[in-house]
C-alpha cells in the first residue's frame, strides 16, 4: 500500500477513490449511493446535526493544533472561538447578517459555543499528547490517501494521532442527543470509520495504532456531558475489514459500471428514516420531479 494524493474520486465514471461516507453508503443501499454518490442530490438544507457536528470537530481540531504549536490554550481557545463565531453566521438573500437559526432545541449556536468551551475545560489536564512526525510538525488535520489496490484508493481525513500511556491512537469526537452509556461506544464496533481511521493510521505514520479513542458530547438544553471511550482493533481483524470492504466496493464498481443500484430495503428507516425515504416510495417515473422540489445537486 502506497501513500498517494489525489484530486479526484472518479475515473470513467466509476468512483476509485473512496472515504468511510462513501463506503457506509453502499453498506446501506446501492440506489442511496447513486443518488448521493453518482447523481450528487443533496438536501436543500444540511442536516443541523451534521452542520453542528462539523463546526464543533473543526473547532476541536484546529485547537490542538494551535496547542502543539505552542499556542497557550487560553488563547487557543480564544481564536476557535472566534472561528466558530463566524462560520455561524449567516448572510440571507437580502445581504443582512445574523446568528446561524438552528431548527434543533439543543443543537444551536449558543450550545455549539458552550460545548466548545466546556471540552477544553473538561480535558484541561488530558494525559493524552499530539504525536510529532520526525519534522517536528504534530500530527494533526492530516487528509490521507493511500492505495489499497491497483484501481482503489482509500482517503480521508484524521484529527489527530495521540500517544496515550504508551501506545498510538487516531482520535475523534462524537456528539450526540442521548445519554452516553457503554453501548454508545459498542455502537463503533465494528464501525467502517473506526476500522479505516486505524488502518490509515498505522501506514500513514507508520506506528502500531491500536485504534480510537473517541470524545462523547452529549448536547442537552442546559449542559453537555462529556465522557471518553476507546474502539480497538487487532490486526486480524483489521485485515477481515479490509478485506471485506474492498470485496464491497468492487461490487459497486461492477454495478455502476452495469448501470445498477439494487435498493436495499432493510436500511429505508435506519438512523430515523434514510433521507431518500420519501424520494423511494414515488413512483419511479415521477422521482426526477420530487427530487428538484426538495434537493439540489451538489
Amino acid at each position: 500500500m502506497n501513500d498517494l494524493s489525489t484530486n479526484t474520486s472518479f475515473k470513467d465514471g466509476v468512483q476509485f477513490a473512496w472515504d468511510s461516507t462513501s463506503i457506509k453508503i453502499v453498506e446501506d443501499c446501492h440506489y442511496k449511493y447513486k443518488l448521493r454518490m453518482i447523481d450528487g442530490w443533496q438536501p436543500k438544507r444540511k442536516s443541523v446535526h451534521l452542520l453542528f457536528g462539523g463546526w464543533y470537530a473543526t473547532a476541536l481540531e484546529h485547537y490542538f493544533k494551535h496547542i502543539a504549536l505552542g499556542m497557550s490554550s487560553n488563547d487557543a481557545l480564544v481564536e476557535v472561538v472566534h472561528e466558530a463565531l463566524k462560520a455561524t453566521w449567516e448572510v440571507d438573500e437580502d445581504g443582512i447578517g445574523h446568528p446561524w437559526l438552528s431548527d434543533h432545541s439543543t443543537k444551536t449556536r449558543e450550545n455549539l459555543i458552550r460545548t466548545i468551551v466546556w471540552y477544553v475545560d473538561h480535558f484541561s489536564n488530558d494525559p493524552v499528547t499530539v504525536f510529532k512526525k520526525p519534522d517536528g510538525t504534530p500530527a494533526v488535520e492530516y487528509s490521507f490517501s493511500f492505495e489499497a489496490d491497483h484501481d482503489i484508493v482509500l482517503s480521508g481525513h484524521i484529527d489527530r494521532l495521540v500517544e496515550y500511556s504508551g501506545a498510538y491512537y487516531v482520535m475523534d469526537q462524537k456528539t450526540t442527543g442521548t445519554t452516553i452509556s457503554p453501548q454508545f461506544f459498542d455502537s463503533f464496533d465494528p464501525d467502517t470509520q473506526m476500522s479505516l481511521y486505524t488502518m490509515a493510521g498505522q501506514i500513514i505514520y507508520k506506528k502500531p495504532v491500536k485504534g480510537v479513542i473517541i470524545d462523547a458530547a452529549q448536547i442537552a438544553v442546559g449542559f453537555t456531558r462529556f465522557m471518553r471511550g476507546f474502539s480497538f482493533r487487532t490486526p486480524d481483524r483489521l485485515e477481515e475489514w479490509y478485506d471485506t470492504t474492498l470485496w464491497r466496493i468492487r461490487q459497486a464498481q461492477d454495478l455502476t459500471a452495469a448501470g445498477k443500484f439494487p435498493m436495499n430495503f432493510s436500511s429505508c428507516h435506519k438512523y430515523n428514516g434514510c433521507e431518500f425515504r420519501n424520494i423511494c416510495n414515488r413512483s419511479p417515473a415521477i422521482r426526477d420531479a420530487f427530487l428538484q422540489n426538495d434537493f439540489v445537486k451538489a
